[in-house]
């Protein structure tokens, strides 16, 4: 991370505003990551701390829980959400059961080790949000999330729209 001033060091988050989406949420995930490292776990990161977290509601809920459904959740690639449940599961977090009427299926489940941490996930998670939040008031953090919101829908169109444009071949260089 750069400590000159943003107009100094190069970067383009004090012109671009994706560029300055991007840059705060790296430094928020590592911020996040390093926290519960630090307070839940070594094992866990902030993002398999959201996943876990996602996995133990819907099975208190009764709710089954496959993967596709993680990769929707989070916007997230198949590979990438593999490779994050296999290493819950490899750490013990979570199992993977096959399902009676389709066994390519595997059902997620969190297991009691992954139940544990849950809890104290969640508290990490809100002192986290607590911290992130120091000096916004009501009204800004309000603001700030309707803007995001807005931001995230039309990237999401924007994605739509350009593979779209690419699988109908439809490229300009």
């Amino acid at each position: 991370m750069c400590d000159k001033p943003q107009n100094e060091c190069g970067s383009c988050a004090s012109e671009h505003f994706g560029a300055l989406v991007n840059q705060t949420a790296r430094v928020v995930r590592r911020a996040l990551d390093a926290r519960i490292t630090a307070d839940v776990s070594p094992e866990l990161s902030g993002a398999r701390g959201m996943v876990l977290g996602d996995i133990v509601r819907a099975n208190r809920s009764g709710r089954d829980v496959y993967q596709r459904d993680i990769e929707q959740w989070f916007n997230i690639r198949r590979s990438s959400v593999t490779a994050m449940l296999q290493g819950l599961e490899q750490d013990g977090f979570i199992t993977r059961c096959a399902v009676e009427k389709d066994a390519r299926l595997k059902r997620l489940v969190a297991t009691e080790k992954g139940r544990a941490c849950h809890a104290e996930i969640e508290a990490c998670i809100a002192r986290f949000e607590d911290d992130l939040q120091v000096g916004i008031d009501p009204q800004q953090a309000a603001a700030a999330r309707a803007v995001l919101e807005l931001t995230l829908k039309n990237a999401q169109h924007i994605l739509k729209t350009e593979n779209t444009n690419q699988e109908r071949g439809n490229t300009t260089c």
